[in-house]
């Protein structure tokens, strides 16, 4: 079936072509003799220009859905095209207390109207990023022949073991044993490379982490993937083409430099996308803890510590100035399922983005049936709930390892964004659960 051209495609159409559009008024501006109208279909960051008399705009307000027919004619505008009006339909107007107006909304504002804010220009143009970079992905696997498949969101065990992970309360009665909102699909994906050789995932994942910052949520979605038969620096090396694949391009980029409101705000989003396409510096925990503790103020991180998120943005940001990659951190702060690259360090990355910090998280796994077993029980997780995942040792084990990629925190930093609850379409975080 043939659907009606969206806005892109009218403004190709020759003038004096007789069309119809349908969307929501931007803003209706009404003179003596004339009015204008500017509607857009949320296909794109692009309005369109209508022309018409007062009369048949009266009642219509911004917000309102129209069906308007009429006829192409030359523009002296910026579009080159405008709609010369001849009927118009009210699908739909707004009430007196319709929030969005024709001017300039917070993001503070917006976030307290979660059913809305994606009418606004900016918000829009985020979600169709987010959709563009979906269908990137999907192109970038399948390129490599990586078979996407789905996994569990309910589990009986926390693959990170850090025990941030929220229980149903019917678990036991239901399944007979503790039940989870998964974390990550990891475990579940080494299941499926086993059999697949290389598999990915999109899948949202849960945290339980009283954590109230701007980059983090309670409810999020992963890109995740595994590769059997692969070393350290070759996974490091397809992430990394990964996320050249999505570097906003072309309308998408245009779209997105449309929707900020000053040059500066431009300026500094172009910065973003030219650091990735720059060198990606690979260096040690041990060196990276050298480095910020010679070259800052920062507070001085003794080995064996976490890199907390300042330091990773000054890392990224102001020593390396591009994207990080950052190798062999202490074992100790390292899950179960990593191998080892020495006796005291993890065969593991991160990957930090300047301005946001961590955005991945990989490691080769260890495929040792013995070693495995013996990590599980020294992380004190219950060897039951995670059995079966040892037992995928027993039968054919192989060399693998896997990442995943935060999509919200790579939205963020594409966008030019300053906080990851501006990335999702309904946020979820912690003491915040609004519909």
């Amino acid at each position: 079936m043939r659907l009606k051209p969206l806005v892109p495609l009218i403004l190709k159409q020759c003038p004096g072509a007789s069309t119809s559009v349908s969307g929501w008024v931007q803003s209706c501006r009404k003179m003596k003799n004339v009015a204008f109208i500017d509607i857009n279909d949320g296909s794109s960051i692009q309005s369109l220009n209508v022309v018409t008399t007062p009369d048949k705009v009266a009642g219509i307000q911004t917000g309102a859905c129209v069906k308007i027919d009429g006829k192409l004619v030359e523009s002296s505008g910026k579009q080159k095209l405008e709609l010369q009006a001849e009927n118009i339909s009210i699908y739909g107007n707004v009430g007196s207390d319709y929030p969005l107006q024709k001017k300039y909304h917070s993001s503070e504002f917006l976030r307290t109207l979660p059913h809305l804010r994606w009418k606004t220009r900016h918000n829009a143009q985020i979600l169709r990023t987010r959709s563009w970079m979906l269908s990137r992905l999907s192109q970038f696997f399948d390129s490599r022949r990586m078979v996407q498949v789905n996994t569990p969101v309910l589990t009986s065990s926390d693959c990170e073991g850090a025990g941030e992970v929220f229980e149903l309360s019917k678990g036991p009665e239901f399944f007979g044993k503790n039940a989870y909102l998964t974390v990550s699909s990891q475990l579940h994906l080494e299941a499926y490379a086993a059999a697949l050789n290389r598999v990915w995932t999109l899948t949202p994942a849960f945290r339980a982490e009283a954590s109230d910052t701007n980059r983090h949520l309670s409810e999020f979605w992963l890109v995740e993937a595994e590769l059997a038969f692969i070393d350290r620096e070759q996974l490091i090396g397809v992430c990394i083409d990964m996320i050249h694949s999505i570097i906003p391009s072309a309308e998408i980029a245009q779209g997105l430099l449309d929707a900020k409101r000053s040059d500066e705000e431009r300026a500094e989003l172009e910065t973003r996308w030219d650091w990735l396409g720059r060198d990606w510096p690979v260096i040690s925990y041990t060196e990276a803890l050298d480095l910020v503790n010679a070259e800052s103020d920062l507070r001085p991180l003794k080995w064996g510590e976490n890199i907390p998120s300042l330091h990773e943005k000054f890392i990224a940001g102001e020593i390396m100035k591009a994207p990080t990659v950052i190798t062999d951190y202490p074992l100790s702060l390292k899950p179960f399922y990593m191998s080892k690259s020495s006796e005291t360090t993890a065969d593991c990355f991160d990957i930090l983005l300047p301005e946001i910090g961590e955005i991945v998280g990989g490691s080769m796994r260890e495929s040792d049936y013995d070693t495995l077993l013996k990590n599980i029980k020294a992380s004190g997780m219950s060897l039951e709930s995670i059995e079966w995942y040892l037992d995928l040792r027993k039968h054919g084990s192989f060399p693998h390892g896997g990442y995943g990629l935060g999509l919200e925190r790579m939205i963020m930093y594409a966008c030019g964004l300053d906080n990851i609850r501006d990335a999702v379409g309904f946020v979820r975080h912690f003491k915040n659960l609004p519909c």
